[in-house]
């Protein structure tokens, strides 16, 4: 009996000795990293909340440079115009994690464990207001070109991207250019692409708008980029207008970049541009065209205010032409006035932005004006 009691107290003192050591080595072995991959998109396997819509990363990681006030509101805006007009529902992040094909790891009491970020793999487009540059890694980097150029993939950008990522050739090839200079101004703007989505939603193919605007240098290039929008030359003062001495002011573009869509707006640097609905409706339609929704024709074209030399040619001879030398020479100089070439609507516009500004004159004047300047100094 004795000896059957001892056996006992043996067989359950090696149990107790097994499971402390199972324990222990559970404590001491932490859970294998899911493999690469694993959980991407969907967020392991979780099922897709938003599964017939498309989705949008709207990232502003600001954490290496300028810090714009309107940064919260723009993404905010992004978010509710995409929500709605059921058009797309949006991630938004400050910071660049999500830019990745790499499944993301926890920390801490996730420690090796895959948790439900969905990256790269779930979005049809991205939506970035960057600063410096960046806190992206190499492969970051690389896995974001590809995301656009290689898979297909959208990507939009607002304000100050062209001066976001200037250590980074390949982005400023990318978003088609690097930022120069910018100012503040109620500027008239030239729709140069009405056809594009969203480009008439100011209501005509020249109107005034008042923000930051950008002046854009290299990579910035005609044969690479399609302009939608551009600021009129002539209606700027002369300050600004010598920033750019060609008069080519583009504030709004797209270009195709690989298989994927690139689609870049100048503005965005007040809380009022984001809050006036026209602009919304630009950017709506805008992001969809990135996202592959609607389609449109972004063949690079030339500049149509092509450069004329009245310096060296003279003003033609013609009725309305010592009216021009009047009404123009009241501001500034008749070369600059004609420096550019434009349809007949838009020399009306700078005709009427000048009476706005108080050039007098009859009726009969500015009918004369309009004839001299779109029969010599039209589109070609």
């Amino acid at each position: 009996m004795r000896r059957l009691l001892l056996l006992g107290s043996f067989v359950a003192a090696l149990m107790v000795v097994s499971l402390g050591t199972t324990s222990m080595l559970a404590q001491a072995t932490p859970p294998a990293p899911q493999a690469p991959g694993q959980g991407r998109g969907g967020g392991q396997g979780q099922p897709d909340p938003w599964p017939n819509s498309k989705k949008l990363l709207a990232v502003a990681d600001v954490q290496s440079g300028f810090h714009h006030d309107s940064i919260s509101h723009a993404l905010a805006t992004v978010e509710q115009i995409g929500r709605k007009a059921n058009a797309y529902v949006t991630m938004i992040r400050t910071d660049s994690q999500l830019i990745t094909k790499s499944q993301i790891i926890g920390k801490d009491r996730y420690e090796g464990r895959g948790v439900n970020a969905r990256t790269l793999d779930y979005y049809d487009a991205i939506f970035m207001l960057p600063s410096g540059f960046g806190t992206m890694t190499e492969q970051q980097r690389k896995e974001l070109l590809a995301f656009v150029h290689d898979e297909g993939k959208g990507l939009i950008v607002g304000h100050a991207t062209g001066v976001a990522f200037t250590d980074w050739p390949e982005y400023g090839e990318m978003v088609g250019g690097y930022m120069d200079s910018e100012f503040n101004a109620d500027a008239r703007i030239i729709v140069e692409d009405p056809a594009f989505p969203g480009a008439m939603a100011f209501g005509g193919t020249s109107f005034m708008f008042n923000d930051q605007h950008p002046v854009f240098k290299a990579p910035y290039s005609r044969d690479k980029v399609h302009v939608i929008m551009r600021l009129d030359p002539a209606a700027l003062d002369e300050k600004n207008r010598a920033r750019r001495p060609d008069g080519d002011f583009p504030v709004v573009w797209a270009k195709q970049y690989g298989k994927g869509r690139v689609f870049n707006v100048g503005w965005g640097h007040p809380d009022t541009t984001w809050d006036n609905p026209q602009f919304q409706t630009m950017m709506l339609e805008g992001i969809k065209w990135a996202m592959g929704v609607t389609r449109a024709d972004v063949t690079p074209k030339p500049f149509p205010g092509k450069t004329v030399n009245p310096k060296a040619d003279g003003l033609p001879d013609g009725a309305g032409k010592a009216l021009v030398e009047d009404l123009c020479g009241s501001c500034h100089s008749v070369e600059e006035a004609v420096a550019t070439r434009r349809s007949e609507r838009d020399w009306k516009d700078v005709i009427q932005l000048m009476v706005d500004r108080g050039a007098t004159g009859s009726e009969d004047d500015f009918k004369a004006i309009l004839s001299y300047l779109a029969k010599n100094y039209g589109l070609k």
